[in-house]
């Protein structure tokens, strides 16, 4: 990451990915992440780390990310929490978490395994979307590890 970018004016401006893939404009910044929206009527967001950015050339942010590595950062504005418990919920890197058991205000619990069954507490702020019948979590398989329950 070029350490030399003004944050203040990457706001608003264009986020571009490997083979000038649209990533939306930039929204907001915190320090792992920059956060972009894309589409007018079905909005995507995208919660980018910022150490994938390449470069600000003063009119776009541009992103070490591919179209297909895009995919995991990919936010849906709405999910349907009442449609995720019994389906699948993974991580980044098609990481498994096991199946939704329960969703409440701040955790989506999940069950893994048959016999050995492990349990994850995993924060519903780390929901990116559900598509495909299957809850995306922007979650690594070493992250999930603290999320695990006995």
């Amino acid at each position: 990451m070029d350490e030399t970018i003004d944050w203040e004016k990457v706001i608003k401006k264009e986020a571009r990915g490997l083979d000038d893939y649209d990533l939306g404009e930039v929204q907001e910044i915190d320090q792992e992440r920059v956060i972009t929206k894309k589409g007018v009527v079905d909005k995507d967001k995208f919660y980018l780390p910022r150490n994938k950015v390449n470069r600000f050339d003063g009119d776009k942010l541009w992103f070490e990310i591919s179209k297909d590595e895009a995919h995991a950062y990919k936010h849906s504005e709405t999910i349907d929490w009442e449609k995720v418990i019994k389906k699948e919920a993974r991580g980044l890197d098609d990481y498994d978490l096991g199946e939704v058991q329960e969703v409440n205000e701040d955790v989506v619990k999940t069950k893994k395994g048959v016999v050995d069954k492990d349990k994850f507490y995993l924060p519903r702020s780390k929901a990116l979307r559900f598509e495909e019948d299957k809850l995306w979590f922007e979650i690594s398989k070493d992250e999930a590890k603290a999320y695990k329950h006995d």
